[in-house]
């Protein structure tokens, strides 16, 4: 009797989370609104998101993905309507995906996001949302506006920014223009450094890649931290020995074959290094407004 009884009991426990688990947020969503209806559900989890979006699941996927659910609305002679939202392991992992997605700063819809006519993105807490019409009309803008509007409210938690982006000089940087990581597939996300892991990035790294400059000649600022500074001095290495093995604590500004400027250093358990600098000057500068941050 006493095991049927913790049966049942760990039955319902069960239930009850999958409940909860089914109804944040997506569940959340009105069934109908305006001239809208949910016609399909998603629900993907790990790898099954290859089966929705082939191309683009290593994205989610290199930062953590618990799952994605979400659903897609119709109506009669209006756009289709799709809402996703990405749960992450951690709310860097979220923001992580929000700087992969954006190329501009808005605060309109949960801790950062982005609007078109036709597209709504951003991050809250875990979760990374998107909100799209197959067409833009006055109504199915207004209906995906609503939307991340109902989502947003949805979603009660916040979450931090990972430090190492407050690392940042803010002099300078593009508008939009970093990326937070921690997977080495994106190192060469905005120039190319390596088509291997060749500063040993992993998932007990913060990294964060940064465009300064004019766009038509930007210095590129990487900053990584590591678990420790033994790691952070390995990278160095690896790093200088792949890009000037001649870089000295008396020679720190380096010019390459291609004419630009490089520069690599650690600060505790923390690297730093500048690719494409178009001057000394220029490198220099952007190193001494990095390090007084670091």
């Amino acid at each position: 009797m006493r095991i049927r009884c913790l049966l049942l009991s760990m039955m319902s426990a069960f239930h009850l989370l999958a409940s909860v688990q089914e109804d944040f947020p997506a569940g959340r969503l009105p069934e109908r609104f305006m001239s809208y209806r949910i016609t399909d559900r998603l629900n993907y989890s790990g790898e099954d998101l290859y089966d929705y979006i082939n191309g683009g699941a290593e994205l989610y996927l290199s930062y953590g993905l618990t799952r994605m659910t979400g659903c897609k609305y119709n109506g009669d002679g209006i756009p289709q309507l799709t809402v996703e939202i990405y749960e992450m392991t951690t709310p860097k992992n979220a923001f992580g995906v929000y700087t992969q997605s954006r190329d501009r700063e808005e605060r309109v819809y949960g801790q950062g996001s982005q609007s078109f006519h036709d597209f709504i993105l951003f991050w809250k807490g875990c979760y990374f949302v998107t909100v799209y019409a197959q067409s833009v009309t006055p109504e199915s803008e207004a209906a995906i506006k609503h939307l991340a509007e109902v989502i947003d409210k949805a979603i009660p938690a916040t979450g931090q920014r990972p430090p190492v982006v407050a690392l940042l000089p803010e002099e300078g940087l593009a508008e939009g223009g970093f990326l937070y990581f921690h997977h080495y597939i994106w190192l060469n996300a905005y120039f190319f450094i390596a088509n291997h892991n060749l500063i040993d990035l992993d998932d007990q790294t913060d990294a964060v890649l940064a465009k300064y400059g004019d766009a038509n000649a930007r210095n590129y600022l990487l900053i990584v931290e590591y678990p420790d500074g033994e790691k952070a001095a390995s990278a160095y290495q690896k790093l200088k020995e792949n890009y000037a093995p001649e870089l000295t604590a008396a020679q720190p500004f380096i010019r390459l074959e291609d004419k630009t400027w490089f520069t690599t250093w650690t600060k505790g358990n923390r690297l730093g290094a500048i690719f494409n600098g178009n001057s000394r000057e220029e490198t220099e500068k952007l190193y001494i407004l990095t390090i007084n941050h670091m």
